[in-house]
C-alpha cells in the first residue's frame, strides 16, 4: 500500500461530507450489530468510504457526480472480483432517510430469517425477534436486547402483538415512547412500554 494513498485516505477521513459523517456516527465503535467498520480505507488502487472486512461489505456514499460513472463501474467490478459486496447510497438518502439506509445495511449484513410461528417460541423464533430488535440507535438496541432476554419468553399473545407493533415503528418514535417524550398511540402498548422502560 503506497504512502501517498494512505496520506490521501487520512485526508479524506478529516474532510468527510455531512452524509459520510452521519453514517460514520452509526457505524463506528461497533454500534451497528457489533460489526467493525473502517472508513476511507485503501483497497487495491481505490479508497472506499466504509468497509467491513468480516462481512466483505463496502459501503459508498455518493454525490451527483457519481451518476452513471464509468469509473465507479470499473471500481465495483474490481471490488466484486476481490469478494466484496457493494452498497451505494446517495448523500440525500443518508441525510434524509438514515433509518432506511441503516436497515438496508442490516439486511445485507444479516438477512432476516423467514417468519416463523410463535408456537413454542423456540430458538429460531427467538433468533428472528433478536434480528428485528437490532436498531441503528445504540441506546434503543441495548434496551430491546435486554427486554428480549428478560421478558420475551413470558409475554402472552396480546403482549406479543403489542411488541410486534412497537418493533414496526421507526427508531425515533419508539425511543420517544420509551423515554416518555411521546405517548403511545394504542392502549395495549402501555404494559410492554413500561417493561421496556425498566429494561
Amino acid at each position: 500500500m503506497s504512502s501517498s494513498r494512505n496520506a490521501f485516505a487520512k485526508q479524506l477521513r478529516r474532510n468527510m461530507t455531512d452524509a459520510e459523517s452521519l453514517l460514520w456516527y452509526h457505524l463506528r465503535g461497533h454500534r451497528l450489530c457489533g460489526m467493525k467498520f473502517k472508513r476511507q480505507q485503501p483497497l487495491g488502487d481505490y479508497i472506499v468510504d466504509f468497509v467491513s472486512f468480516e462481512k466483505r461489505l463496502v459501503i459508498e456514499v455518493d454525490g451527483g457526480q457519481h451518476l452513471e460513472s464509468e469509473a465507479d463501474k470499473v471500481r465495483d467490478a474490481w471490488l466484486e472480483g476481490q469478494g466484496f459486496r457493494i452498497l451505494r447510497f446517495w448523500n440525500n438518502e443518508v441525510l434524509g432517510e438514515a433509518e432506511t439506509v441503516l436497515e438496508r445495511i442490516l439486511q445485507e449484513i444479516s438477512p432476516s430469517p423467514p417468519p416463523l410461528s410463535r408456537e413454542g417460541r423456540g430458538e429460531k423464533s427467538l433468533e428472528r425477534v433478536r434480528w428485528r430488535c437490532r436498531r441503528g440507535l445504540l441506546e434503543l438496541d441495548i434496551v430491546l436486547g435486554r427486554f428480549v432476554e428478560q421478558r420475551y419468553a413470558s409475554l402472552d399473545e396480546a403482549q406479543l402483538v403489542a411488541f410486534d407493533a412497537l418493533l414496526d415503528m421507526p427508531d425515533t418514535v419508539l425511543w420517544d415512547m420509551i423515554t416518555g417524550r411521546e405517548a403511545p398511540t394504542q392502549e395495549g402498548l402501555r404494559t410492554v412500554l413500561e417493561w421496556l422502560k425498566a429494561a
